[in-house]
């Protein structure tokens, strides 16, 4: 095809970025398949997220969701002291979700006959007009363009990037989700309308509430979702990221696979916290661990082929943008596929690219203040 009236369009990778850009550019007319390697429903990608208005307002203009139904907001933000005190507290307005509650309705709205599980991409090709996935079990796709939105960890870029790989922070994000109802009702309400921080020499670590596991937005239904950054450059980051079966994880363990050692060991630490902090990481049943990390990309457009999302750029977990950038690389890709295909993909990668770095960027500086 010589321009991008309508395009056949091949995504590899299934999770949000995935579906945010098969829905953006279906409603712009082309024919999206999306590739998924897994082959039941994805897991939760870490709980909680900070709900950005660009991917509020997609989800809204779209009828996939009404904002109001998939989030919880607050009014203030709080610090407290080592005390458990409140040093310090403002007006501040957020939004947040759950990562289950808004990949279960982008899931909703993409065509099932369309959404091929069971798929992992070996490989990637482009020739003139044509990009190429092979897949696992030997099949391929052709289409006219091809969008790598497999996460961080993504085969497909370290292929077409060779030696492009992500830099370890030097910290971690422990995390842990809980229901409301297994948190004592005190510690519950300190989070109630309330965006609650304790930023400590070299830590920080904050706490909000979130959808329950079917949505649900009203009081006794909702969760709580904490993170805690932990400066742990004096252990074994290879030991914090080995799970219970002596599997060597790359970037993050899930809930329910920590070693019984390092979680012992997560739990007498968090006795050090503020007792709000301290009481909630008692309540979580299966906290997780996540490595911090940046990755920056020198291209993220190969032809007929394009990457976007966590397969082109991870920033730090402060920004609270990972999930709105991937939503926001696919997005704009929807909105730049006019007219001729290659100078179409060149804005969007131009654009996109200072998009990246510059999200990077501030996930590094806000990393170092918080943890210097």
């Amino acid at each position: 095809m010589g321009d991008a009236d309508r395009l056949d369009v091949a995504v590899s990778g299934g999770s949000m970025g995935g579906l945010f850009t098969g829905l953006a550019l279906r409603y712009d007319g082309h024919a999206v398949d999306v590739f998924e390697r897994s082959t039941g429903e994805l897991e939760s990608r870490g709980g909680g997220i900070v709900a950005q208005p660009r991917m509020l307002d997609f989800l809204d203009a779209h009828g996939i969701a009404a904002p109001a139904e998939i989030t919880t907001t607050t009014s203030r933000r709080r610090y407290l002291d080592r005390n458990d005190g409140v040093e310090r507290e403002y007006a501040d307005r957020m939004s947040f979700t759950s990562w289950d509650a808004v990949y279960r309705q982008l899931r909703d709205a993409f065509p099932d006959d369309r959404y091929r599980m069971g798929k992992r991409t070996v490989d990637a090709d482009s020739a003139g007009r044509t990009a190429t996935l092979a897949f696992d079990d030997g099949s391929t796709a052709r289409a006219d363009l091809a969008v790598v939105a497999e996460g961080g960890r993504s085969s497909t870029r370290d292929r077409l990037l060779p030696g492009v790989e992500p830099e370890y922070a030097g910290y971690v994000a422990w995390r842990g989700v809980t229901p409301e109802s297994a948190v004592p009702a005190a510690v519950n309400e300190r989070f109630e309308d309330v965006f609650t921080f304790y930023q400590g020499p070299h830590d920080l670590v904050l706490g909000y509430l979130i959808p329950g596991p079917d949505g649900g937005t009203a009081a006794g239904e909702r969760r709580l979702n904490w993170v805690w950054y932990d400066d742990v450059r004096d252990r074994d980051e290879r030991r914090l990221l080995t799970d219970e079966d002596g599997r060597r994880r790359e970037f993050s363990v899930p809930p329910g696979k920590l070693r019984s050692d390092v979680e012992s060991r997560l739990r007498a630490d968090a006795e050090g916290l503020p007792a709000t902090f301290a009481d909630l990481v008692a309540a979580t049943d299966e906290p997780f661990v996540q490595a911090i990390y940046d990755l920056t990309v020198p291209r993220m457009v190969f032809d007929r082929i394009c990457l976007l999302g966590d397969a082109a750029f991870v920033a730090r977990p402060h920004t609270a943008a990972g999930t709105a950038k991937a939503a926001a690389d696919g997005i704009e890709l929807g909105d730049a596929l006019e007219g001729d295909v290659e100078a179409a993909l060149d804005r969007w990668e131009r654009e996109r690219l200072e998009a990246g770095r510059r999200l990077v960027a501030e996930g590094r500086r806000m990393g170092e203040n918080y943890m210097n």
